[in-house]
């Protein structure tokens, strides 16, 4: 069996994460597209603005069980990608006082990523659009739950420097 790098990207909203996913596509790597926006999208069809904040457990439920699929999507590569890990789901929650059902606490416990790559807070570049609702200044303390968070669990956290994607792309290779 094929064994893979799992390397997960996360941070604030609005750092670059899935712009710097794009730039990383490659025929080696396995891409796992951020989940969120879809059911955010589709929720909104449906009437409700915020699936987050008009039903935090079941929206991030929901996030956690496709992240988790993900987690464990055949290997066909030697690099999984994920934008955004099932860690992400416990940071979330945390961050609004939620309380962590004890199966997400020991899936996330159990299933790490070998690396987390942490794109930081960058008011420069941050926009707000139909499914990205926060502020700034929530981003800013979610990024520091993110980073609480996958620490908890025993990961290491690599910060990527702010600067073009260029920049982040070499970044990251070299920490590889």
């Amino acid at each position: 069996m094929l064994v893979s790098k799992k390397i997960v990207l996360t941070g604030a909203p609005s750092t670059g994460k899935t712009s710097l996913m794009q730039r990383l596509s490659h025929p080696e790597v396995t891409c796992f597209e951020e989940v969120s926006r879809t059911h955010i999208a589709t929720a909104q069809k449906e009437g409700v603005q915020n699936p987050f904040v008009s039903n935090p457990m079941a929206f991030s439920e929901a996030l956690f069980d496709q992240r988790l699929k993900d987690y464990f999507s055949e290997r066909k590569t030697r690099i999984h990608l994920y934008d955004r890990g099932i860690h992400d789901v416990v940071a979330y929650l945390n961050q609004i006082g939620e309380k962590i059902p004890d199966t997400m606490l020991k899936n996330c416990s159990k299933y790490t990523y070998d690396i987390a790559f942490v794109l930081p807070p960058w008011e420069a570049i941050y926009t707000k659009d139909s499914e990205r609702l926060e502020s700034f200044e929530e981003a800013v303390k979610l990024h520091q739950a993110l980073i609480s968070t996958y620490k908890a669990f025993g990961m290491k956290c690599i910060e990527i420097p702010k600067g073009s994607l260029e920049v982040r792309e070499a970044f990251i290779l070299t920490h590889l």
